[in-house]
């Protein structure tokens, strides 16, 4: 106990000297998986013990009483222009005044290379976690392509910001290859460093939960999905899975929780399915509020279609005690365990076998715990830093 009360005083003394800027383009109230890593890791630098400013794109709707020092760019150009609003704002901060610079996400590398010096440049670290390869280096879209990274020369100052920098962290492995290979940056791959983004321990975990009893699902499974409601999430072949498995055994309730441009569509669906009765959706909620909904569930199951960096929901919910089904691709690889954790599915038939067998009802909790419990935000934040 004193050997932990000491390390955590010298990591606080330590943490004092370092004053940290995190730039993030997008931010809250904005929400993805890559805005609520730059919103953590913000609040956890501070519980640190550093000082940190966050600066973003101007929101009508800011966020209140922050820990950190919360800046917005006036929106002087338009939001197409975005790094133009950028530009004019950097002339009047003194970057200098900074140790340490955190660039989250695509936008703000591409800043970065277009308007720091090299010295500044130096002292930066790109967190790459998004659509790095599909959005700058691979875009094959040629209207966005002829924008992004010919008028706007997005591929070259996010190059030039990775070439300089003092290293480049990645979420997952598989990102961290991915932007390798897209970039040619065989060359640099020794700066790329892997840090799995942590998740917090005492707000995900397993709670007493009464929304069974809310639903009146005691003779049920619930099957629960937390995610943007897109349709790349691959939530309209999930409501085909769903609609066999109902017609196979009606033992199920499935519980969706989160919003989007889907979400009209996917409802309007399950009613022309007859599935209103056992589709629950459940909007938005707040993330303290998840470990109620994890907890009451028997299986949370998302089935993306896109290449995910590192899906959190995956993690919290088996932080919780459920195990996940999520597709076997992109970095939802590495963060589920297969059949100790979860089940990595090549195909929406593999799913529908293991959800009619109810072959989550065989994972271990003291699995789910360990496996998720190497997963800690406090290691992440100072490795983040080193």
């Amino acid at each position: 106990k004193l050997y932990y009360v000491m390390k955590n005083d010298l990591l606080l003394k330590d943490a004092i000297t370092k004053n940290i800027l995190i730039i993030t383009h997008a931010f809250l109230p904005d929400l993805d998986g890559g805005i609520i890593v730059a919103y953590d890791y913000a609040n956890l630098l501070v519980d640190l013990g550093h000082k940190v400013t966050v600066l973003s794109k101007e929101y009508k709707n800011l966020i209140q009483s922050t820990k950190f020092t919360y800046i917005q760019v006036p929106n002087k150009y338009g939001e197409y222009f975005w790094m133009y609003n950028y530009g004019t704002f950097l002339k009047n901060m003194d970057l200098d005044g900074f140790d340490l610079i955190l660039l989250n996400q695509c936008p703000s590398a591409a800043i970065a290379g277009k308007y720091f010096s090299k010295e500044q440049l130096s002292r930066t670290v790109p967190i790459i976690q998004g659509v790095e390869v599909e959005w700058v280096y691979r875009n094959v879209d040629l209207k966005s392509n002829l924008f992004y990274n010919v008028f706007l020369r997005m591929k070259h100052y996010h190059r030039k910001c990775l070439m300089s920098c003092r290293k480049i962290v990645s979420v997952s492995d598989f990102h961290r290859q991915k932007v390798i290979s897209a970039g040619d940056f065989q060359s640099i791959s020794n700066k790329f460093q892997v840090i799995y983004t942590g998740i917090d321990k005492e707000l995900f975990r397993e709670i007493p939960s009464d929304f069974r009893k809310q639903i009146d699902a005691f003779d049920k499974d619930i099957l629960l999905t937390v995610s943007r409601i897109e349709k790349m999430k691959g939530l309209a072949e999930m409501l085909s899975v769903y609609k066999r498995l109902i017609e196979k055994n009606d033992r199920y309730i499935w519980v969706i929780i989160g919003d989007g441009p889907y979400l009209q569509s996917l409802k309007e669906e399950v009613k022309r399915e007859g599935l209103a009765t056992s589709v629950i959706f459940l909007g938005r909620r707040n993330r303290d509020e998840l470990s109620y909904y994890y907890s009451a569930a028997d299986c949370f199951w998302l089935l993306s279609n896109y290449d995910e960096c590192l899906p959190l929901v995956y993690l919290e919910a088996q932080a919780c005690g459920i195990p996940a089904i999520g597709r076997k691709k992109g970095g939802t690889q590495e963060t589920i365990r297969n059949r100790r954790t979860g089940f990595l599915v090549k195909s929406d038939e593999e799913c529908l076998e293991i959800l009619l067998n109810r072959e989550y009802r065989y994972i271990e909790k003291d699995a789910l715990r360990d496996f998720s419990a190497s997963f800690d935000k406090i290691q992440a934040t100072q490795s983040l830093i080193s």
